[in-house]
């Protein structure tokens, strides 16, 4: 029996366990909110914006989509992939115009954002609910996949691409589903066809099982095996379709010339490899050096790049011989001048974290203006296609170039706190508080990401360029990092009560 005068150990109050457990129907609610949110900011930009934006590579995104309508033959473009213009072309044969391939767009990008902070919600648990719906609404005003959604190009189908790989694999680690595991090397996979920026991913998958997740050899050969086979399957299914018609067009790979587009300037002219070639270009990248602005668009498109091109066509040999040629002088330039890339490789860090911090003002009317322009001048001079809907199209975007318009669409994505000042700043720093205080399975969540988040900030400072919409497929990294600073922090919050109960 317990002594009469001993008061009853107080209970945690009902407050606190409402933060750590939040009803169902509340939850619910929150729910429908988030809907809400992800739906209305896309409606109304749309509202506010009807048109879609023509963009600098849309034409070579477009073109075997229209040559499927009009002939039913699908021709791939060499440089960009099957996966974005099948996009299209769904879109175009469902709704017969191109601002179907927005609204689509649109819709699975919404799709991905759910995706994403339902992952979270199933693997933080019911204590992360409050949290995961404020940070889940910063991410549905977040501006960056709203602008992009509005614009034929393909980084909205690689946010979604890259969302599924990582929900899948998530899910994956905490279910231990070989399903889940099986849709995330598929997704990289597609996601690698269409931009080969997830090199750490499949080896982040196979690490894992090999290593961290404790299971027995066989069960690790299986898994291994399924991310093999998952991983290449969209490349198995492009050379069946290949193997299939008349006319294929050969691969055009861009790394090697898109790192020379970042080092043309360091070019060794006098001796090194292929001196007759540098002797044809040596006035060229002359005059580039003495640009008081560089801009490796001139390189790539306009002078040295396309100047090797006629050279080797001239020998017979393939744009996969022009991109080993330019990965070559690269790296030789490289080693011509190793402080001056340094210096530059360091400077587009600095651009990366803190210079420009973050935008607010999608769509601008300099925006909008280049969208009328590269519609004007399309790739190669591109025919118009009856679902382009040029006129109806071009008068759309020259009524809605008044910033006024746009006033409180962008006070709305300022509103985004998770994504503002410092985003990539902020999410170095997160992703490596998740790595240290994370355990289990979600510390190696948190781990792979890393792999893939340093990756990218490498590859945006040496081959690509620090550009605000190359993040794309890093948004739900930033996303799970910068939320689970907070979800840690929250937990701790609402625990406090708990144990304070308990001590007295």
């Amino acid at each position: 029996m317990s002594d009469p005068e001993e008061s009853p150990s107080p209970r945690p109050s009902t407050f606190a366990a409402f933060l750590r457990e939040p009803p169902a129907a509340l939850e619910a609610v929150l729910w429908l909110l988030l809907v809400a949110v992800i739906i209305g900011m896309r409606v109304y930009l749309w509202h506010l914006l009807p048109a879609y934006m023509w963009s600098r590579d849309a034409g070579s995104y477009t073109y075997a989509a229209f040559h499927w309508l009009d002939t039913g033959h699908m021709i791939f473009d060499g440089r960009r992939g099957p996966v974005y213009t099948l996009l299209i072309a769904a879109a175009l044969k469902i709704f017969g115009t191109m601002n179907g391939v927005v609204w689509l767009q649109h819709a699975l990008g919404g799709l991905a954002i759910l995706g994403i902070v339902a992952t979270a919600r199933v693997c933080w648990g019911r204590v992360a609910v409050l949290p995961l719906f404020l940070c889940g609404v910063c991410l549905a005003a977040y501006g960056l996949p709203l602008h992009l959604g509005q614009l034929i190009r393909n980084e909205s189908v690689i946010f979604i691409l890259s969302s599924v790989a990582f929900c899948s694999w998530w899910l994956a680690l905490k279910w231990n589903s070989k399903g889940w595991l099986f849709a995330a090397a598929l997704s990289a996979g597609a996601l690698t066809m269409t931009k080969n920026v997830f090199v750490p991913f499949p080896l982040a998958l196979a690490g894992g099982v090999l290593f961290l997740e404790g299971h027995a050899t066989r069960a690790k050969v299986l898994r291994v095996a399924l991310i093999v086979v998952a991983f290449l399957l969209p490349f198995g299914a492009l050379k069946l379709h290949d193997s299939f018609v008349r006319h294929v067009n050969p691969p055009e790979p861009q790394a090697g010339i898109l790192f020379y587009g970042r080092t043309a300037q360091w070019t060794k002219l006098d001796g090194g490899i292929e001196p007759e070639l540098k002797a044809k270009i040596r006035a060229e990248v002359e005059e580039y050096r003495a640009r008081p602005k560089l801009d490796n668009n001139i390189v790539i498109k306009r002078t040295i790049v396309p100047h090797l091109w006629r050279e080797l066509q001239a020998q017979h040999k393939t744009a996969v011989d022009l991109d080993r040629l330019c990965r070559r002088l690269a790296f030789e330039a490289i080693g011509n001048q190793p402080a001056a890339f340094w210096q530059q490789f360091c400077g587009d860090m600095y651009k990366l974290h803190i210079h420009d911090g973050v935008k607010n003002e999608f769509p601008s009317p300099e925006q909008i203006g280049d969208a009328i322009e590269e519609l004007h001048h399309r790739d190669d001079q591109q025919q118009l296609h009856p679902t382009m809907e040029f006129d109806s199209n071009l008068a759309a975007l020259e009524s809605h170039q008044d910033q006024e318009t746009f006033r409180l669409f962008h006070r709305l994505l300022s509103r985004s706190m998770l994504f503002q000042f410092y985003p990539v700043m902020e999410t170095t720093i997160a992703i490596c508080l998740m790595c240290f205080f994370s355990r289990g399975r979600e510390r190696e969540f948190f781990l792979g990401c890393a792999a893939v988040w340093f990756f990218n900030m490498v590859l945006l400072s040496t081959v690509g360029r620090p550009i605000e919409r190359y993040l794309m497929p890093l948004v739900p990294v930033m996303f799970w990092s910068l939320s689970g600073v907070l979800v840690l922090l929250w937990k701790l919050a609402v625990r406090a009560p708990r144990e304070t109960a308990r001590e007295a």
